[in-house]
């Protein structure tokens, strides 16, 4: 994955700064898709996705802080499908949160445990090439590779 610095020490030119503090607090991932940012925060007292236009636009939240469906209490990492369905791990929850692409959560998969499929504190997440996601299942001290749904496929 290409950071920041690689691209400006590549010659990449700088654009332009999106996010104010009011926004932005506490960010730990982003995802970018058609010109909109999702932003991960993650605090004691603000978590959710923020949804930010390139033109800086503010759009609002996704989610909130809590332990039901729907909500995240320590999420870590965030990804976009091919849908534009966002992903999202949370250590806390030990599941793997879906919202639509407007922000709407369509479900959630994972529960705790040390079986196969089972996770504890799952953090960071990626798909393969199929769009199966792998899951760094940190306390059980393994990766998993489930189905977008949540089947479970494998582990090491």
């Amino acid at each position: 994955m290409t950071t920041a610095e690689w691209l400006l020490r590549a010659g990449f030119p700088y654009y332009k700064t999106v996010g104010m503090r009011r926004v932005t607090t506490n960010p730990v991932d982003l995802a970018v898709a058609d010109g909109m940012l999702y932003v991960l925060n993650r605090s004691s007292v603000q978590t959710e996705i923020r949804k930010i236009s390139l033109d800086d636009e503010d759009l609002g939240t996704i989610s909130g802080q809590g332990s039901d469906p729907g909500k995240l209490q320590w999420p870590v990492q965030i990804l976009l499908d091919s849908e534009g369905k966002l992903y999202v791990s949370d250590e806390a929850t030990d599941r793997i949160s879906i919202f639509d692409p407007d922000g709407e959560f369509v479900g959630s998969w994972g529960q705790s445990g040390a079986a196969d499929g089972d996770l504890s504190r799952p953090s960071g997440i990626t798909f393969d090439s199929d769009e199966n996601m792998y899951v760094a299942d940190t306390m059980n001290h393994r990766v998993q590779k489930f189905t977008r749904d949540g089947k479970f496929l494998g582990k090491w």
